[in-house]
This record gives structure tokens, C-alpha cells and sequence, in this order.
């Protein structure tokens, strides 16, 4: 993806929001071991809330949100008071209304991707969101796509997976996202080591190729990072493996297992794939979409969630490397709930001065996993400082005491939860922090009754709590997880410290996605196991 204080008593942008209409909800207070607290915006209604994309302008000031929209369109959000208020646009594409993307470069000019099966539709706005312009069209025929841009903004990057050929590609732009050439349309991220590797229903090596077998059944595409200086690029996703495409899941669609990071630096003319997280043949890893981030030092993060140790049980981690992609750290947990007891997933974030994360995911400490229909799930935050040292300290809060954002299942099986479970909520949330290094998330909420609606996206911006751009005064002390076999997180309670290796068998799970609800047909269809229509992904 692009590397990218107010107090809610009746405060001038609270009187704003009244005189719109538009609900302004009351500071989010800090959980037990956290000072953290947000500021709560419930954006108007339109006509979508699920899987909301976030872009945050270079200047600290504008914020632009967006959901894809259904039937051509994709519903967008516009702020220019660091997200106090919004208004209101929408982008319009025949046969669009997939999967929605924002991206603003450094110059102000904010992108706009719609997914289409073909490709995906660009338009441009000039004005932070309010009014777009533009007909041009990047990729070929793909799946979820997400945006990233050189430091200059000069050069825009669309990375997606081709639901054809089963494959890693982006598009490039070298005129700011004004126009995509059809000869930059399709380039690969997957490498020629990847074809000679081989495919593996047990645990493949962390740091090895990842074998075009075993990604070709089914893949979750992640955003493409850029490094501070510009100089590396790296590209994440997750991947089942030849085991579980052939008898996990529902055939040919196995379980994600496998988290794979390309990595392209320097003077390269291609990108290597391996692994950064790998599986006993049982865990569920990346379950829907993998998140990654670079800190200031050009450390690499790579954040998700798994069932290892637990299956059903999905947790939060984070995994580092200090070295571009060469080698990796042990799993660190972040979230504070017992190993067998709820779910944690949808887990994003970004990375700020060296050391410093930031993650944000949906969560129930409930007994049941992501499938419990009596669950009730909370939006939650941590920062972790100290991330690549021996003991990284973790700081978490709830963004919405009392305020559960979802109430029931939710069903991590993209298209194929058409066979049963709830996908109202689509597949992502997406968190960036901002200028001010106070985090900024953008998630669904459908648990409140909203006048009109039955769900709303709702921004949220820190207001209380350390910057993640404040050093660390021991950020990059400690020896490099990747050298020592292992990580224990510390610091808040009930922290449990965990490795990921040994974790016990469970039943393989789906990890499809699917087509947006345009195309229930070919939902039906793909669920049979036709396969050339099988990769469209988000609402």
C-alpha cells in the first residue's frame, strides 16, 4: 500500500457533524493497560459499509475513505478536518462496484481503483475526493488490487492477483496515476525459482521458494510495500498448499497455510517469493487478507491471523525481518485473549518510527471461534514498541468501549459463505497512521441500529497515547528475533508469550474469497468448482 486532537465534548467539529446530520460518537476510553483513547465518526449512510479502504494526504489534514458500492460504483468518503466530518462523492464504472481502493500521492491527487473482472477502473480527484475525473483502466483481469507509489508520487503501482493464470502481477503508471499503459498492465511478482519448487501438503522451510502449485489453488492478495528509501519493494500474500487444495476446504480451494513476501531491491529486474510464515500442514494462516508495513528503519512487518495452537481460535501476530525479506522472526501475539478461547481476526496496521507498530483487528474473547453465532465483536487497537527486540511491549485499548461492532458469525470463507455464514462485514478493515503518528482506522459497524441502514463505516482517529513517530529509546536493541528462534511478548495483561511451531491439527478450513454481489450466479457456479471464474474476491 502507499506508505502513507480533539476531545469529544460539544467541540466546534461535534457541532458540525450535528448540524449534518451525522452522528458524532463520544471518546472511546482506554481498556485497563492503555492510555489510548479515539475519537469516533459514523460516516452518512450510502450504499455499502463492508471492507472500508482508508487514504491519509501527506499534508495531515484530508482523509478519504471508501466501500465498493455494487451495480458500477464505489461509495466514497471526503475529509479535510483530519476526519471531524465528511462529505459525501461516488465513482460510477460499467460492471464495477467490486473491490474499492484509495491511495493519495504526495502531491494531493487522490486515486481511485474500482474492481472489474476485466481490470480495474482509475478515476482521480483533484480536490481530496470531492469531485472525480478520469476513464483509464490498469491490470488485466483480476482479483483484489491495492495501490502503492514511489516517494515522488511520480510512479503508481496496482498490485492484484490474476484469477486467470493464478498469479502475482501490477500495473504501473509513470505519470502519477493519469494513465496505465497496456504494456505495464501485467507485470509478475512471482519469480522463476517459485517453478521449480516444489508443490508440499506438509510444512515448507520459512525462507523457501513458495511453489507456483501450491499458490495456484488459492491466494490472498496483500499491498505492496515500498521502503523509506525507495530502493526495495516487496509484495505479500498468503497461499494454500497442494495438500489442502486437494482434500481440505471444499476442492479445489484449500486452506491459506503459507504467508509469502516478494522482494525486489536494488537494481533487480525481478522479485523472489518465499515464505515469512509457514504451516505444520493444520494451522490457517492469513485467514482473508494479510497486512504489512515498513518502519522508518526499512524493518519489514508482516501482520495477520492464525489458528495455530487452536484451530477455530484465530489470534493476531506480527513477524519482522531486519535483513529485506531474507529472514524472518518467530510469531509475537499481540492481542491478550487466551490461545483456545474466541477469535481475533482482520487484523491491519502500519509501522511508524523504528520498532513501532501499530495493529488493529476485530475481535470476541467468547468461548467460539470466528463461526460462534452468539459472538459479539469489538474493534480493537495495540501499539507495540520495542517490536524487534527481545521483549516488545504491548499496549492495548478498545477503540469503542461498549460498542461491539458485530453480533454473530463471521464467516472468513469470502464467495463460498454464500454455502452458509455471515460475510455482511466483507473481508478487511484497514488502519494508517498519520502525520501526527496517532493511528487513524477505518471499520464497519452493523450491530447498532442506524437510522436507515443496517450497517455504517466508521472512522476513527487517536486522540490520546504516544505518536507512533516518538522514538523508542530501546527500539532497536535486543537480538533479531530471526537469530534467536523466538519471541515473547511482554508488557499489558494477560500477554500470553507463543511460538508458532508444534501447533496442534485441526480441521482444514476454507480460505476462498469471492465475487461481488453483482454476480450471485457466479458465485453458485464457482461454489460447484468451475474454476476460471474463481478469483474475484471482496463484496
Amino acid at each position: 500500500m502507499a506508505t502513507r486532537v480533539v476531545r469529544c465534548a460539544l467541540s466546534t467539529g461535534a457541532v458540525l457533524l450535528i448540524a449534518a446530520g451525522l452522528p458524532l460518537i463520544g471518546p472511546g476510553g482506554a481498556s485497563a493497560d492503555s492510555q489510548i483513547s479515539f475519537r469516533r465518526t459514523v460516516l452518512a449512510d450510502q450504499k455499502a459499509y463492508g471492507e472500508p479502504s482508508l487514504a491519509l494526504s501527506d499534508d495531515g489534514k484530508h482523509i478519504a475513505v471508501c466501500v465498493p458500492g455494487g451495480a458500477g460504483q464505489t461509495s466514497d468518503w471526503f475529509s479535510a478536518d483530519q476526519g471531524k466530518t465528511f462529505g459525501t462523492s461516488h465513482t460510477t464504472s460499467q460492471h464495477g462496484g467490486g473491490d474499492c481502493e484509495l491511495d493519495f500521492l504526495p502531491d494531493g491527487t487522490l486515486l481511485n481503483a474500482d474492481l472489474r473482472i476485466t481490470d480495474s477502473a482509475i478515476r482521480y480527484s483533484k480536490d481530496h475526493g470531492a469531485t472525480w475525473q478520469g476513464t483509464a483502466t490498469a491490470g488485466v483481469e483480476q482479483d483484489r488490487q491495492w495501490f502503492a507509489h514511489s516517494k515522488d508520487g511520480k510512479t503508481a503501482y496496482l498490485v492484484y492477483h490474476d484469477f486467470a493464470a493464478e498469479g502475482e502481477f501490477y500495473a504501473q503508471s509513470n505519470d502519477g496515476g493519469l494513465t496505465w499503459p497496456a504494456a505495464l498492465s501485467a507485470q509478475p511478482v512471482n519469480g522463476a525459482d517459485q517453478a521449480t519448487a516444489p508443490g508440499r501438503a506438509g510444512t515448507p522451510a520459512n525462507g523457501s521458494s513458495a511453489s507456483l502449485i501450491d499458490q495456484g489453488g488459492n491466494t490472498f492478495s496483500g499491498p505492496m510495500l515500498i521502503s523509506p528509501d525507495g530502493r526495495d519493494t516487496y509484495v505479500l500474500y498468503s497461499i494454500s498448499d497442494l495438500g489442502s487444495n486437494l482434500t481440505g476446504g471444499t476442492p479445489p480451494y484449500g486452506a491459506t497455510r503459507g504467508i509469502v513476501v516478494a522482494h525486489k531491491g536494488g537494481e533487480a529486474t525481478s522479485f523472489t517469493n518465499k515464505y515469512a510464515v509457514t504451516s505444520d500442514g493444520t494451522a490457517v494462516n492469513g485467514a482473508i487478507f494479510p497486512w504489512g508495513a515498513v518502519d522508518t528503519a526499512g524493518t519489514v512487518y508482516v501482520m495477520y491471523n492464525s489458528d495455530a495452537g487452536a484451530p477455530g481460535h484465530f489470534h493476531t501476530y506480527y513477524i519482522f525481518s531486519t535483513d529485506k525479506a531474507a529472514h524472518w522472526s518467530q510469531p509475537v501475539k499481540v492481542d491478550g485473549a487466551p490461545l483456545a478461547r474466541g477469535a481475533q481476526i482482520y487484523a491491519t496496521g502500519d509501522a511508524g518510527a523504528p520498532g513501532v507498530l501499530d495493529l488493529a483487528w476485530y475481535g470476541h474473547p467468547g468461548a467460539g471461534g470466528a463461526g460462534d453465532a452468539t459472538a459479539v465483536w469489538d474493534i480493537n487497537f495495540a501499539q507495540v514498541r520495542n517490536a524487534t527486540s527481545t521483549h516488545p511491549s504491548i499496549t492495548r485499548s478498545s477503540v469503542a468501549p461498549g460498542d461491539p461492532i458485530h453480533k454473530g458469525n463471521i464467516c472468513l470463507n469470502g464467495l463460498l459463505c454464500i454455502l452458509g455464514g455471515d460475510r455482511s462485514l466483507a473481508d478487511f478493515i484497514e488502519l494508517q497512521i498519520g502525520k501526527d503518528g496517532m493511528a487513524n482506522i477505518a471499520y464497519a459497524n452493523n450491530a447498532r441500529t442506524f437510522t436507515g441502514s443496517k450497517g455504517r463505516v466508521i472512522f476513527a482517529k487517536q486522540t490520546s497515547g504516544p505518536s507512533a513517530y516518538a522514538a523508542t529509546g530501546t527500539s532497536a536493541t535486543g537480538t533479531p528475533a530471526a537469530q534467536r528462534g523466538g519471541v515473547h511478548a511482554t508488557g499489558g495483561a494477560g500477554v500470553l508469550p507463543v511460538a508458532l511451531a508444534g501447533a496442534s491439527a485441526g480441521a482444514a478450513r476454507l480460505a476462498a474469497t469471492g465475487l461481488d454481489d453483482w454476480l450471485p450466479g457466479a458465485g453458485i457456479v464457482l461454489a460447484l468448482g468451475v474454476v476460471a471464474f474463481r478469483r474475484r474476491r471482496s463484496v
